[in-house]
């Protein structure tokens, strides 16, 4: 019994003691109430607010609101520090933008952090103090309000909040000039980030001098000898590099990337800034760097620049840290120095879209054995794609496409076990494409344009998640292998090779996209059971025979199919006009990305940044781009990602096609072009499309008129001579009165008499102007004189020519 007492008495002890602690958590009446007061004030701006909020921040709620999500207290004083308010609506919920009244945050005094970020906030106003009210802020120390919409005028209270030491007003409205007078109050302020503003104008040298406590600035600086992180990025900055910023000796962040900044890149600017971590001078026109040596840097970009120079033979040893490297599109040139392979710690390297030559360094696959990304593209690079190759190489993409690699794909290449994207088009590599390929575990693989010959290794079509095999522009020969069971979406394509036989059905299964053009392929045209969902059909220029299947109207995805060059028979399948194009319902059912592979390459941390709260890393976007080609207006236009839901073509010219065109083609309404010239189809034409061409066949009636029809030209029908109407300009009468024949008849006799009459004249002409120059030579006359004279002087002119030969 006395045991349950005291069970009992500990237990109401405890309850106490927690409803004690929980008192001691409680914020203020007055907190809680402006918290409340601020929950309705933002519902009044839109009902649609997270429900952190929405349903968080309740009056019946018997948690102390210092408990509330988004709410920081201090645990010994009880009154709101921390007010995280950012990102509460969904993007583009309003089509105003709200103004913030600062009245209502009148509560919390001892704020000492606000977060406003991704509000959508267009300002702030105080209709009780103005701009006085920043003596309620007296504690405020951090403030984001980046990402909304706020402009200049911001700065009239922010430049009296003198207790802010961190402030974020990136990807605002600032734009234009910025005053550095407007902060210049802020003497406490250590970090500032103003990116994303397109702000223009130079980069000062002064401004910022009284404020020397700042250690990150996403602006502008000078004398500032503290700073750590300098970010201006994505603004509209010009001109060259201040002088003064040779002071910053403890830099490790400089981010100038995307201004119009230009000139030689100074090189104090780097060689005093010996603990430089992170260096992005991309998207400027900067022209001379000068390479010192930085033991600390991990990531440089420099791409697309105006650089025109050599890199230095040393590279390798100036930069020995280095993890992140891209010089792409530049106009570097020279041969890739032997040191890049000491680069032990290189992940990361592109050096596309230069002019680079020569062979790679020996060992850049065994010395740069860390390297995991390669992109090579766009240059003059020579010699074999891997020079030498080790167990240890960590490659896994390797992007050398538009070069002069010669020779063959070799067994060095076949070390490269954790690859998983390959890209060697456009060079001029001989042999055969080598079996092992399909062991590797291959997203991408691309051997287009080159001098590749032999047959198709069976391998590469069980690779179980590629999704881009192109071949195309080679010498390969012999039939296409069977694909395994894999539904992976995939893109095929072999066009202009010399490949034969029949097309097996499984080759189908998992297709987006089939391109192959120009081959030598024979049989029927497999009836895609497998492939319901296949976008692109390509068979143009092959010798496929029989008639077109039935099987191909239930692909309603569809959108281009072109079977032209062929020797097609029998009639076309009325059922085709079931190809819509638009996935069954959705008109605009292609995305922006079709037939695009976006690669997120995550570069690893570097530091700790002070301006995020997250550990710094970066992102690079590698896209894979497939282009499809379809004739249009006798000539070929290519088509990509958004462009594609603009095309919807479909042609059969150039087969043994017969037959009426079935009505029911008129029906496919967002078709813009339609081919079925040089076939021996009759009847009369169905209406419809923006490209027409049905050139030589035997169709006959009068040609449609209106909308469309009144664009197309005589060359869409021409070899129709049964065909009449605008624009053959031939009658569409059915008879002629004998009286219209003999008009008709005198008309083209009157015509050839005209050009009889014609040619008389003419010869009459030259006989009398014959006569009267010879009648003109028997008379005695000074015109007479003077041209035997003149003939007499040619005459010993040439034979004084003739004697000095």
């Amino acid at each position: 019994m006395s045991s349950s007492k005291s069970m009992i008495s500990g237990l109401t002890w405890m309850i106490i003691m927690m409803m004690m602690m929980q008192e001691c958590r409680s914020c203020t009446e007055s907190e809680r109430q402006g918290l409340l007061e601020l929950k309705a004030y933002f519902l009044s701006l839109s009902s649609d607010i997270h429900p952190d909020i929405a349903r968080g921040w309740r009056t019946t709620s018997r948690r102390s609101c210092c408990s509330w999500r988004r709410v920081k207290c201090d645990l010994n004083n009880k009154r709101v520090t921390g007010l995280s308010l950012g990102d509460l609506y969904p993007s583009c919920y309003s089509d105003t933008l709200p103004i913030l009244n600062l009245t209502f945050l009148y509560p919390f005094d001892e704020l000492q952090s606000l977060n406003l970020s991704m509000s959508s906030l267009g300002g702030w106003f105080d209709q009780t103090q103005g701009y006085k009210s920043h003596e309620r802020f007296r504690h405020l120390e951090i403030l984001d309000l980046s990402y909304n919409f706020f402009n200049r005028s911001v700065f009239l209270l922010l430049n009296e909040v003198v207790s802010l030491k961190t402030l974020f007003l990136g990807g605002n409205y600032i734009e234009s000039d910025f005053h550095v007078k407007e902060l210049i109050n802020l003497k406490n302020l250590e970090l500032l980030d103003l990116k994303l503003n397109n702000i223009s104008g130079h980069l000062p040298g002064k401004e910022l001098t009284k404020l020397k406590k700042l250690k990150a600035l996403d602006l502008r600086l000078c004398k500032l000898q503290q700073l750590q992180e300098l970010q201006v990025s994505q603004n509209r900055f010009v001109g060259e590099i201040p002088l003064c910023f040779s002071i910053f000796s403890k830099l490790r962040v400089l981010d100038l990337s995307s201004n119009h900044l230009s000139g030689k890149l100074p090189p104090w600017l780097l060689k005093n800034n010996t603990k430089l971590q992170v260096l992005l001078l991309q998207n400027n026109s900067f022209n001379i760097l000068t390479f010192p040596r930085l033991h600390k840097l991990q990531f440089l970009d420099l791409s697309a620049n105006n650089f025109n120079h050599q890199l230095p033979k040393n590279i390798g040893l100036m930069l020995p840290r280095l993890r992140h490297l891209n010089l792409s599109n530049n106009e570097f040139h020279g041969n890739m120095p032997s040191s890049v392979d000491t680069m032990e710690y290189l992940e990361f390297m592109d050096l596309s879209y230069n002019n680079f030559s020569g062979k790679l360094p020996r060992d850049l696959f065994t010395g740069c054995y860390s390297l995991k990304w390669l992109k090579l593209s766009h240059n003059s690079f020579t010699g074999p794609i891997i020079p030498r190759s080790s167990e240890e190489t960590s490659l896994m993409t390797l992007i050398m496409d538009n070069n002069m690699f010669t020779g063959k794909l070799t067994e060095n290449l076949r070390n490269l076990r954790l690859v998983t994207v390959i890209d060697l088009s456009n060079n001029f590599l001989t042999g055969t494409i080598p079996r092992w390929l399909g062991g590797f575990f291959l997203d991408i693989l691309r051997i287009s344009n080159n001098r590749s010959h032999g047959v198709i290794p069976p391998s590469l079509f069980n690779i179980p998640y590629l999704w881009l095999l192109d071949l195309s522009g080679n010498f390969l020969s012999g039939t296409l292998p069977l694909r395994s069971d894999s539904d992976y979406g995939y893109i095929l394509d072999l066009h202009d090779n010399n490949l034969t036989g029949s097309v097996p059905d499984t080759l189908w299964k998992g297709l987006i996209l089939l391109d192959m053009r120009n081959n030598r392929l024979s049989g029927n045209i497999p009836r895609f059971m497998s492939t319901p969902s296949i976008d692109v059909v390509l068979l143009r220029g092959n010798n496929l025979t029989g008639k077109i299947p039935v099987e191909l109207c239930g692909l309603i995805t569809l959108r281009m199919l072109d079977l032209s060059h062929n020797m097609l028979s029998e009639s076309i399948p009325s059922c085709l006009s079931n190809l819509s194009g638009d996935g069954g319902n959705d008109p605009d059912w292609y995305p922006a990305d079709m037939f695009s592979n976006f690669m997120d390459v995550y570069t690893e941390v570097y530091y700790e940044s002070l301006l995020v709260s997250e550990r710094f890393g970066l992102d690079y976007l590698v896209d894979f781009k497939v282009q499809v080609e379809f004739a249009v207006k006798q000539r070929y236009d290519s088509y990509m990602r958004g462009t594609l839901n603009q095309m919807f073509g479909l042609d059969l010219s150039s087969n043994e096609l017969n037959g009426e065109i079935p009505e029911e083609l008129g029906d496919l309404k967002r078709v813009r072009s339609l081919n079925l010239s040089r076939n021996s189809l009759s009847g009369s034409i169905p209406g419809s499309l923006v490209v027409f061409n049905v050139s030589y066949n035997n169709l006959s009636g009068v040609i449609p008129q209106g909308k469309q029809f009144n664009t197309f030209g005589e060359n869409s029908y021409l070899g129709n001579v049964l065909l009449c109407g605008s624009p053959t300009n031939k009658s569409c009468g059915t008879t002629m009165s004998s009286g219209e024949k003999g008009e008709e008849e005198e008309d083209d006799k009157s015509g050839l008499i005209d050009v009889v009459v014609l040619w008389w004249s003419l010869g009459s002409t030259y006989v009398t102007v014959l006569i009267g120059f010879m009648v003109f030579m028997f008379f005695d006359s000074p015109w007479r004189r003077a041209w035997f004279c003149l003939v007499d002087a040619l005459i010993d002119r040439i034979k004084y020519l003739l004697g000095d030969i």
